[in-house]
């Protein structure tokens, strides 16, 4: 994305250039005469440009509550949630429950159970299967 000081540059050679995108666009090397014109329209309509843009988002919050809600009340799987509802994706819908409901979904922790090895049983562990003489299947006890 463009800088404010960029996007007001593009604007005002726009404006200097008489509005001709393709001047404007081969000095500067940037941007399409769509956003060199849509930039210009918000200009003359606000008189500034916004120091930066916010995209919308996608869902209302009615219906980001209305998924979490159904996630809490039909046995907390993300997958049958975003199937029942038709919305959103599972990574989105794990990020409004986040949001609204910090800690309340379960973290995967891992399932090591054995206490982790040292460096040196590590080193040890590599030296002894690169010097191995028989094949993988074979094992000597």
């Amino acid at each position: 994305m463009y800088s404010y000081d960029d996007r007001l540059r593009a604007v005002k050679l726009y404006i200097q250039y008489g509005r001709s995108a393709a001047d404007a666009i081969r000095e500067l090397g940037y941007p399409s005469r769509k956003n060199l014109r849509r930039w210009y329209r918000i200009y003359v309509e606000t008189g500034d440009l916004p120091e930066r843009s916010r995209p919308k988002s996608k869902y209302s919050i009615a219906q980001k509550q209305r998924a979490v809600e159904y996630y809490f009340t039909h046995g907390r799987c993300l997958a049958r949630t975003s199937e029942a509802l038709g919305y959103p994706c599972v990574a989105t819908l794990r990020a409004w429950i986040d949001a609204l409901h910090p800690g309340t979904r379960p973290r995967l922790t891992g399932k090591a159970t054995g206490a982790p090895f040292s460096p040196e049983e590590k080193r040890q562990a590599v030296i002894e299967l690169c010097s191995r003489q028989g094949g993988a299947a074979t094992r000597s006890a």
